[in-house]
């Protein structure tokens, strides 16, 4: 009779090792959040996206990088009443600007809401000091245009001088001091019990991207 028992135990117990073994499970609220920041602002862990929402992270850089400089390009340029070229200038604006987030940034996690399909993570993050950055912009290109005044009757002249004055500033931009806190919320998959999804997609990657780019101006 007891070894009946144990043996019914046994195979219970068996049963309830490889139904979990099986199962599927999803990242770590946490650590999802982290792979979230990192694909989107630093480009990295992108290989680890897919774990956590299915996608193809690699893709993250090149697409920021084409929303960034097409919309960068049409609000710069339409404060200028003919055509400009400046597709190099913000090339390298961009490449400095990335280059300067990835050095100079920084941010912490920690979940708020531990629900199990819904939690919550919130980020406390220093992001680029850019109003620095838009008073230096300022100053100096008051200084090259009154050296200059060609430069302020120049569309092009101008364009290029304040992209030249704009990359310089923000290779010597650091972080802000005080923090600025976003929330990422998460939902399970429903079509996919070992993934996630984003609750507030839109609203936090633009106030991510805001946070990290764009320090101090809001």
């Amino acid at each position: 009779m007891k070894k009946g028992l144990f043996s019914m135990v046994l195979v219970l117990a068996m049963v309830l090792v490889l139904s979990a073994c099986g199962g599927a499970s999803r990242v770590e609220p946490k650590k999802a959040g982290e792979i979230t920041v990192n694909a989107v602002v630093y480009n990295k862990d992108t290989d680890k996206v897919k774990d956590v929402y299915g996608e193809d992270g690699s893709k993250f850089e090149k697409e920021f990088e084409t929303s960034f400089k097409e919309s960068f390009i049409s609000t710069f340029t339409a404060s200028f009443s003919s055509d400009v070229n400046l597709d190099k200038q913000v090339d390298d604006f961009y490449n400095a600007l990335r280059k300067q987030v990835n050095e100079k940034t920084s941010y912490t996690t920690k979940v708020t809401n531990d629900d199990k399909e819904s939690p919550e993570i919130q980020f406390a993050v220093k992001g680029l000091d850019m109003k620095g950055v838009q008073t230096e912009l300022v100053e100096e290109l008051t200084k090259a245009a009154t050296a200059d005044p060609s430069i302020a009757t120049d569309d092009q002249k101008m364009a290029e001088k304040t992209m030249e004055i704009y990359t310089k500033a923000v290779q010597n931009a650091d972080a802000v001091s005080e923090a600025k806190t976003i929330t990422l919320k998460l939902k399970g998959d429903p079509d996919d019990d070992s993934l996630w999804k984003m609750q507030n997609d839109m609203a936090f990657m633009q106030e991510l991207t805001t946070a990290f780019f764009m320090g101090g101006m809001n």
